[in-house]
C-alpha cells in the first residue's frame, strides 16, 4: 500500500509535461488503492502510448469491484477507450459479472453485445436466465448473436429449446447458435441441425457439418455419410474431415488422394486426424508429403518435438516400407525430414536400410551422420559388423 503523500504526488506527476516522469508515475500507481483509480482512468487519454499502456496495465492490477465500476462508463467512448476498458474488465475477471447484469438490458445496442462479450471472454455468469431472454426477445441480431455464443460457453443446457428455436434466426445467429450446441453436445439437437445441411448457405451448412463432427454420434455419422454422397468440391473436403473427427474414413473412389491433400492443406491438429485415417488404411504414399512437412518442424521448439514424436509413431505402423528408403535417396528432402527417416528405420530395425544408412555416414550434414551411426547401432545387423 502506498502511504498517501507518496500516492499524491504520483497522481500529480500524471499531469508532468515530461511523459517519461507520467509512465514512471502511472506505472508506480499499480501498487495504489482506490484513490489512484479516477487519475489513472484520465491518464488513459494521455496524448502518450507508454502513459497509456502503464495506466492500463496499473488498473489492471488494483483491479476489484470499484475499479471495474468505474471503468464501465468507457464503453460508451471512442473505439480506443471502449477497447481499453474491455481489457481491463476482462483482466478483472468474476468481479466484473454482476456489474454487467444491468447493461443486458441497456438501451445501446452495442452496450448489451459488450456485456455479452465480456461474459465468453470471463467464461462465468450466475444469471443465465436473462441471457436466454436476450437470445429470444432482444431485437438486435448482433445481440442475439454474443447471447447464443454465451449460453453455449457456459454450457447452460436449460437453454437447449430456445437454442433449437434460434437455428431458424438471422444467419449470424444461427451460426453462434450452431457453435453453442457444439459445446452442449446434446443429442436432441442433432435433427434440427440435420435440416441446416440444406440450407442455401453454405456457410450455414459448413459450420453444421463441423456441429454434428464434435456431436459425433451414430445419427451425426449416417447424417455426413448421406450428405457426402451429394456434396462437392471444398464442401465435399469438409464433410470428410469432419467424418474423420468421429473416427469414419468414408470407402469413396479416390478417398486416399483426398486425404493426403487434405493432410497438406491442414493444420497440425487436423493433420494428425487425417494420419491416423492414412495409417489406418495403410496408404504407403503418405509417408513422402508427411516426411516432407515434418522436415520443416524445428525439434529445438516443445510444440514441435512433441508433433515429431506422434508422426513418428504413426509412421512406425507402415513397418520397412521401401517408401522410407526412396525417401533416404531423395536430395529434395529437408535434412530434418531425413533425419526423421532414419530415426524411424533405427527404431524398427530395418535391415533393409542397412546400406542406405552406411552411405550416409559420408553426409556433409553431421546430423545426417549421427542420426545414422545411431540407427546403425540399434539395428546392430551381421552386415554391419562385416
Amino acid at each position: 500500500m502506498i502511504q498517501t503523500v507518496r500516492l499524491t504526488r504520483l497522481v500529480n506527476k500524471l499531469v508532468h509535461p515530461d511523459a517519461s516522469i507520467r509512465r514512471s508515475a502511472a506505472e508506480a500507481l499499480s501498487k495504489g488503492d482506490e484513490r489512484a483509480i479516477y487519475p489513472l482512468i484520465k491518464a488513459l487519454s494521455d496524448e502518450n502510448t507508454g502513459v497509456q499502456d502503464a495506466a492500463t496495465r496499473s488498473l489492471i492490477s488494483i483491479g476489484g469491484e470499484v475499479t471495474a465500476y468505474m471503468v464501465l462508463p468507457l464503453l460508451r467512448y471512442d473505439s480506443y477507450l471502449r477497447n481499453t476498458a474491455i481489457r481491463i474488465l476482462n483482466e478483472i475477471g468474476e468481479k466484473v459479472i454482476p456489474l454487467l447484469r444491468p447493461l443486458l438490458k441497456d438501451k445501446d445496442d452495442d452496450i448489451r453485445k459488450f456485456a455479452l462479450d465480456l461474459i465468453c471472454e470471463i467464461r462465468q455468469c450466475d444469471y443465465p436466465d436473462e441471457i436466454v431472454e436476450v437470445l429470444v426477445n432482444d431485437t438486435n441480431p448482433n445481440v442475439r448473436t454474443s447471447a447464443a455464443k454465451a449460453l453455449g460457453i457456459l454450457n447452460y443446457r436449460k437453454s437447449l429449446p430456445y437454442l433449437i428455436e434460434a437455428l431458424k434466426d438471422d444467419e449470424w445467429v444461427c451460426i453462434a447458435t450452431l457453435e453453442a450446441l457444439a459445446y452442449l453436445k446434446d443429442e436432441s439437437s442433432v435433427e434440427p441441425i440435420i435440416l441446416l445441411l440444406d440450407s442455401p448457405s453454405g456457410l450455414i451448412r459448413y459450420v453444421a457439418m463441423d456441429t454434428l463432427g464434435v456431436i459425433a454420434s451414430q445419427r451425426c455419422c449416417d447424417a455426413l455419410l448421406s450428405h457426402l454422397s451429394k456434396a462437392e468440391g471444398d464442401e465435399k473436403t469438409q464433410t470428410i474431415k469432419n467424418l474423420l473427427k468421429i473416427g469414419v474414413t468414408p470407402s469413396i473412389p479416390g478417398i486416399s488422394d483426398t486425404l493426403i491433400e487434405i493432410f497438406k492443406e491442414s493444420n497440425w491438429d487436423e493433420r494428425f486426424i487425417v494420419l491416423k485415417a492414412l495409417t489406418e488404411i495403410k496408404e504407403e504414399r503418405a509417408i513422402y508429403p508427411v516426411i516432407d512437412i515434418a522436415g520443416s518442424l524445428d525439434p529445438s521448439h516443445p510444440e514441435s518435438e512433441e508433433r515429431i514424436f506422434m508422426i513418428k509413431e504413426h509412421l512406425k505402423s507402415f513397418g520397412c516400407s521401401d517408401m522410407f528408403l526412396k525417401i533416404l535417396n531423395d536430395p529434395s528432402i529437408k535434412f530434418r525430414g531425413r533425419i526423421l527417416t532414419i530415426e524411424i528405420l533405427g527404431e524398427l530395425k530395418c535391415k533393409n536400410s542397412v546400406s542406405y544408412l552406411k552411405r550416409l555416414l559420408e553426409s556433409d550434414i553431421s546430423g545426417v551422420r549421427m542420426a545414422s551411426l545411431s540407427a546403425l547401432g540399434i539395428i546392430d545387423s551381421e552386415e554391419i559388423k562385416n
